[in-house]
């Protein structure tokens, strides 16, 4: 039995196929995955069908905690890590407990942003990243018609594609912030309501919300520009800030997210970042890219762990498929697929 201890921060699909990996190629080894979350796996990318009856519950959940047995792979779920000491190579989760490994793979992914103008509004808003967000959309959806969306990043335009199968009315707000982390422009505004006026949904080019307030039976009342709306459900997706606040003063280099070179090392030996909370170094350009999709996340969990098994796999992505956005480099491209 082999005394290494790979310890995997985060159970989605980036981290879910490290572990995974990890297993495969290291068989002897003790593999650990620590989810904040007290679900097993469940792939987010099916979160809308779920919302909108397509799908059971059983269909997003892809594996349970039986799953991993008599694997060596072992799933803490509930537990989060509150930080992590690189030198003494351990971490310690939210009950004190500390945890020695020998590798490690932060895969925590991210949580909804909202734009600083917002924030005042944040408790009136539905997001979707987690499952429990998708059985709040169910409970709230059976008692709402007319719903509100605000962003234009791609879980907007899935959760969009389940409100129209379901029959409900639809406004989809587009300003400055709507395609984060994409840079607008009114060419790609123009084509985005183009796909969505298409399918019957309302498209509000606006520019400003000057104020919400909830109304006194059910929903909201939402002033945008000139008008004024009242809508029963307000749903905000302007993409996801990496999830990394408790590693701010673990000695990693951050910027939008955990700086790594191509191959996914964080500058500690054994030290891997991955997915949705990595930027990630490409040498052709001289600059770091970020990811965004399911497809994407799953390829940078297997990298990550074949590298920390051993491995010296590239990360990578043609220089013409990454491209600028307000600084930071982006792979990816979503509302082509609405």
């Amino acid at each position: 039995m082999s005394n290494e201890h790979l310890i995997v921060v985060g159970n989605g699909p980036a981290g879910n196929q490290a572990a995974l990996t990890l297993e495969e190629c290291l068989p002897d080894a003790r593999v650990t995955i620590i989810s904040k979350e007290s679900h097993s796996f469940y792939k987010p990318r099916l979160l809308p069908d779920f919302i909108a009856g397509k799908i059971k519950k059983d269909a997003v959940c892809g594996s349970s905690l039986k799953a991993y047995c008599p694997s060596k792979v072992k799933l803490r779920c509930g537990q989060e890590v509150v930080s992590v000491d690189f030198k003494q190579r351990e971490l310690t989760l939210d009950h004190r407990e500390k945890l020695s490994f020998t590798g490690l793979i932060i895969a925590v992914g991210g949580k909804p942003r909202i734009p600083e103008p917002l924030l005042a509004f944040e408790n009136f808003f539905l997001t979707l990243k987690t499952l429990n967000d998708a059985k709040r959309w169910r409970d709230k959806l059976a008692q709402a018609e007319r719903i509100l969306i605000m962003g234009g990043d791609l879980t907007s335009l899935a959760i969009t594609k389940a409100l129209i199968h379901m029959k409900k009315d639809v406004l989809f707000m587009l300003n400055e912030d709507a395609l984060w982390p994409l840079r607008c422009n009114p060419s790609i505004l123009d084509e985005v309501a183009g796909h969505l006026a298409g399918k019957g949904v309302h498209v509000l080019k606006s520019t400003k919300v000057k104020g919400m307030q909830p109304l006194a039976a059910q929903g909201f009342q939402v002033a945008i520009d000139d008008k004024t709306i009242e809508v029963d459900l307000i749903g905000a997706f302007f993409g996801l800030i990496p999830n990394i606040q408790f590693l701010s003063q673990s000695g990693l280099k951050i910027d939008r997210g955990i700086l790594v070179d191509e191959y996914l090392n964080a500058g500690f030996e054994g030290v891997y970042a991955t997915g949705d909370c990595a930027q990630i170094y490409h040498p052709d350009i001289s600059d770091y890219w970020v990811s965004i999709g399911h497809n994407n996340a799953v390829n940078l969990g297997r990298v990550a762990a074949l590298n920390l098994a051993g491995g010296r796999v590239r990360a990578d992505r043609t220089k013409e498929s990454i491209f600028d956005v307000q600084g930071i480099k982006v792979n990816t491209s979503w509302w082509t697929e609405f």
